[in-house]
């Protein structure tokens, strides 16, 4: 199971203003499960709602704890991963840009390969080939990445959970 850094000083707070360690400990467990939800769900739209829900925190509530344990949002964090995913299918499969698609849930070929390069800068087709240049490293697909996505990625709003 993957673990996620606890910041220090940063804990939540009881009704008193005191940082409560035991609250703190279960609310990044939950983030912790629901991170390894997102990873088994690559396949699927997810909705942040959903996320909050199964992680029993108002929507609002998971979204502040979500980012400040992981360092961005749910929504770019999900789609990073699912990114993560297809750069290691390209490297390590023959499947179609289409196919790796569609083993990710996107329905949509296009708007999948513009998903994948606003965040990885290359079109998917661009990043096989210079990866089959450079012998796709192993372990292409890092179980336990630290994604967080710049102030400026380019992912829209629409893009978010589709």
């Amino acid at each position: 199971m993957m673990t996620l850094e606890l910041k220090t000083g940063d804990g939540i707070r009881n009704g008193s203003g005191v940082e409560d360690a035991e609250g703190d400990k279960a609310h990044v467990m939950r983030i912790e499960e629901t991170v390894a939800y997102m990873r088994q769900n690559l396949d699927r739209p997810l909705q942040v709602a959903t996320l909050a829900a199964k992680a029993n925190f108002s929507t609002s509530h998971f979204f502040m704890l979500f980012k400040r344990r992981v360092g961005s949002a749910p929504i770019d964090y999900f789609i990073r991963l699912r990114m993560q995913r297809a750069c290691g299918l390209l490297c390590e499969t023959n499947l179609s840009v289409k196919e790796v698609a569609a083993k990710l849930g996107y329905d949509d070929p296009f708007y999948f390969s513009r998903v994948f390069k606003s965040v990885n800068h290359l079109a998917p087709s661009d990043y096989r080939a210079a990866q089959r240049k450079n012998q796709c490293p192993t372990g292409a697909f890092d179980e336990n990445p630290r994604i967080s996505p710049g102030p400026d990625s380019p992912v829209s709003r629409r893009v978010q959970f589709a």
